[in-house]
């Protein structure tokens, strides 16, 4: 099982590879968090100039920096709840921007609006990789939920967001065989159904080790329904990539299956795993 590999750029053995890979992320993050502290010391700065009697001028300079800065930030590197929250706040900052000249009653409004600003940052999660974006509490095993959570922050802070589609396929279907193998282990009578199960991947006529881990990812999908842990019409959207996407960690593999991993692929992945957990949670 793959759910503890670190994929965001791709899948390093040379140590000193690994490290550069996560001093650039740390990096990154210490970027994105300096840059939302700035936009909010921007938005109080810009609250307090609405203070009467109102800094006109300094409202009219400050608006478009704010917009601007704003833009600067992607709304899929927030909470899941926020991101509508922040388009919406952006859309707003940018009308403001564009403002040349502002009367006595835009200040009370523009308070509001670098409120909102203000709240909606609250839940930025591009510096965190201590956001967690969705509950995992119906796994079970608390060390796999654990390492699923992390794996899954990394995907939608880090690894999808950059564009790493291939990375973007193995993190996610890492994730979905962790979720599974817990669904099919935790409980034993479930356990024992799996095993059971006429789907249940054999070798020499030999039920394969489910508790080793010893079960793929497509075989524990084909399982997980026969035994209605998941819905038949859930399984059929699961793309062959996702299925397969082991084959993407071994180059030789991928060459043979020749998958197209595009971000198409990629959006499938995400879409499979989501509507999976939405399930089982």
């Amino acid at each position: 099982m793959l759910a503890g590999v670190r994929v965001g750029d791709g899948v390093f053995t040379d140590p000193r590879q690994r490290l550069t890979l996560v001093v650039r992320r740390a990096l990154g993050v210490i970027r994105e968090s300096i840059m939302v502290q700035y936009i909010v010391k921007l938005a109080t700065t810009i609250e307090s100039k609405c203070n009467t009697p109102p800094d006109m001028g300094g409202l009219l300079k400050l608006l478009p920096a704010l917009a601007e800065e704003l833009d600067r930030l992607d709304p899929r590197d927030f909470l899941p709840d926020a991101q509508y929250d922040f388009v919406i706040v952006r859309i707003d900052a940018r009308k403001w921007g564009e403002k040349k000249g502002l009367i006595g009653t835009d200040p009370p409004e523009i308070a509001v609006l670098v409120k909102r600003v203000i709240n909606v940052l609250e839940r930025y999660g591009g510096n965190g990789s201590r956001v967690l974006m969705r509950s995992f509490a119906f796994v079970k095993d608390t060390d796999l939920r654990q390492i699923i959570e992390r794996d899954y922050r990394e995907l939608r802070l880090n690894v999808y967001p950059s564009g790493a589609w291939k990375s973007t396929v193995i993190l996610a279907g890492s994730i979905l065989e962790a979720v599974l193998f817990d669904q099919l282990t935790t409980d034993p009578a479930v356990r024992s159904r799996a095993e059971a199960s006429a789907k249940a991947p054999k070798v020499s006529g030999k039920v394969k080790d489910l508790a080793a881990g010893e079960w793929k990812l497509a075989e524990l999908i084909e399982v997980a329904v026969d035994i209605n842990v998941l819905p038949a019409d859930r399984a059929k959207s699961f793309d062959q990539v996702l299925r397969d996407y082991r084959n993407f960690v071994h180059p030789k593999k991928e060459i043979k299956a020749q998958h197209p991993c595009t971000e198409a692929e990629a959006m499938m992945a995400i879409g499979a795993l989501e509507g999976a957990c939405n399930i089982l949670k």
